[in-house]
């Protein structure tokens, strides 16, 4: 890791960790990356949004990922972008793109934005 994997002050501010990872009882996870703030189309914040869904594609072929999950499949592992609806199109068009490749490493992409409805 890198001074670079931490910016609390950007949307994605942490390349290091796992935002959020639901096991589930069978086989499988669900991994959340959670971009609460609106992502912008700047080189950087595409680049860290990469970084952040490559980061979770290594963590998914590791040894620990198995030994509590299983072997990765598209079937059984899916990574969440809950992403804030005002980020900027071509952060939406990037993780369209990326659909693919993430297919080719054993999870399903799935671009989810936030509901900013506001609680009762």
């Amino acid at each position: 890791m890198s001074e670079f994997d931490l910016d609390n002050k950007h949307p994605i501010p942490d390349l290091g960790v796992i935002d959020v990872n639901s096991v589930k009882k069978d086989a499988g996870a669900e991994l959340h990356i959670v971009i609460a703030t609106p992502l912008q189309a700047d080189e950087r914040s595409l680049e860290r949004l990469i970084r952040k869904i490559e980061a979770y594609l290594g963590y998914i072929q590791s040894d620990e990922y198995s030994r509590q999950c299983g072997t990765p499949s598209a079937s059984t592992t899916r990574i969440v972008v809950d992403i804030h609806p005002e980020s900027d199109r071509m952060a939406f068009e990037l993780l369209s793109r990326s659909r693919d490749w993430v297919t080719d490493n054993g999870a399903t992409l799935v671009v989810a934005p936030l509901d900013l409805t506001p609680l009762q």
